[in-house]
């Protein structure tokens, strides 16, 4: 069914919007206030960088050479259609956080279903081993805040530019699987007889996107720190030949058998916490050790192993989530 909202405002780039909790099988939207302080650059590389009409015209290049410019970053990219730069007024009486709940509305739908690959939004599940099956999603990081929205009169659309950590669990051939991807996706609304209409939410990814930013929540530590050790302790309880979905891949040799987990040390004790002002999530550093008792060829061995690594921590209204647990090299 196609989702309408009439919905009005006016505005370029949304600060306020909904974060997503999974709970059970249910997608819940927790509206909060607009964030106060002065956001965060983007440290990290993104997909493209913003500013760049302006370097190109105070550099002397005439139309032409910008058109020749754009043609030649689009091939060099795939041939993904770059982000609009520019935005005509809203129509009148309609404002911008109309158009942010649109999107939203239409991602709770596209969080909902429980296909690998849903017509008009932007998660999918490749698999190379098989079908996928128990399909579950999860959207963390706010995936309308900070998005940038632009209108066509031409075309009567807007087009929101927005980002969100995908998370999917599912099965493959009995083996559970999870997956979690950093994503920024585009979002096509259109304004028809006074109603926004969402046409399509794909992935996306070009040269000269904007920026888009979220304001750091700034929880606090301790329940960051608990989360994750609970997340360590998820990950021993439930290994078995192998660590489980969203923990470090390690494993003993083929063949291992009454294989026994064991944690070595404080996996917090030097870990550092950082705001990641593109996805809004955190990412969180340190160092872990491990230990696997198992038979092997009719012998017991022990191996130790000690290893950096990298989680990746959702903040949501109900708390901290620890989406996955990385090695790093």
């Amino acid at each position: 069914m196609v989702n309408q909202t009439g919905y009005t405002a006016e505005g370029d780039v949304v600060q306020a919007a909904r974060d997503y909790v999974r709970e059970g099988d249910t997608i819940t939207n927790h509206i909060y206030p607009k964030p106060s302080g002065d956001g965060d650059d983007d440290n990290e590389p993104s997909e493209s960088g913003s500013g760049s009409g302006a370097a190109v015209k105070n550099s002397g290049i005439g139309l032409g050479g910008v058109a020749a410019i754009a043609v030649v970053g689009y091939i060099l990219l795939g041939g993904r259609e770059p982000f609009p730069t520019q935005s005509d007024p809203f129509p009148a009486g309609v404002q911008a956080e109309a158009v942010a709940a649109a999107t939203s509305s239409w991602l709770d739908n596209c969080a909902a279903s429980q296909s690998a690959s849903f017509a008009n939004c932007p998660q999918s599940i490749v698999e190379t081993s098989g079908d996928a099956s128990n399909v579950h999603w999860s959207f963390y990081g706010n995936p309308v805040e900070g998005a940038v929205i632009r209108y066509s009169a031409n075309e009567s659309r807007f087009d929101v530019l927005g980002t969100v950590i995908v998370s999917a669990d599912y099965t493959v051939s009995k083996q559970a699987r999870s997956v979690v991807t950093p994503m920024t996706y585009w979002a096509k609304v259109s304004w028809s007889d006074g109603k926004l209409d969402v046409q399509q939410v794909a992935k996306h990814s070009a040269i000269g996107d904007p920026q888009v930013i979220k304001q750091d929540p700034k929880q606090a530590w301790e329940p960051t720190a608990e989360k994750l050790k609970n997340g360590f302790a998820r990950c021993v309880k439930g290994a078995g030949s192998a660590m489980p979905p969203g923990c470090p891949e390690w494993k003993p040799p083929s063949g291992s058998e009454k294989v026994k987990w064991s944690l070595k040390g404080d996996p917090l004790l030097t870990a550092r916490a950082s705001f990641d002002p593109k996805f809004g999530v955190y990412h969180v550093t340190g160092t872990y050790g491990l230990s696997a008792r198992y038979m092997w060829l009719g012998t017991t061995k022990t191996e130790n192993r000690t290893s950096n690594y990298e989680a990746l921590i959702a903040p949501t209204v109900s708390g901290p989530v620890v989406l996955q647990i990385e090695d790093t090299v």
